[in-house]
């Protein structure tokens, strides 16, 4: 068995949905105020890139996934629509 001194080469991954609970703790966000509390955390920040992209939009993906090795996809999309409780909505047509 031979040893290796040279340091383990770094990968690069994608994670989605890293300003959320889980993918917070797979990375450390830069810039977003929102997660300033990241920044706190004892991280290297040097080989942290951000890209804003919605997850539906296959081509923003493609461009976010360039030269990754792997994603880990842990966001989920958010849809747009206010969710109404059924039983307001029968109230409101009696």
């Amino acid at each position: 068995m031979t040893t290796s001194t040279s340091p383990p080469r770094r990968r690069v991954v994608c994670v989605t949905g890293a300003g959320g609970f889980v993918g917070s703790w797979l990375c450390v966000l830069n810039d977003d105020p929102r997660d300033a509390f990241l920044k706190q955390l004892d991280m290297d920040l040097g080989n942290l890139h951000l890209f804003k992209a919605d997850e539906l939009d296959g081509d923003a993906m493609t461009v976010a996934f360039a030269g990754c090795e792997g994603v880990f996809h842990i966001g989920t999309p958010v849809p747009k629509y206010e969710r109404v409780d059924p039983q307001a909505i029968g109230v409101t047509d009696m």
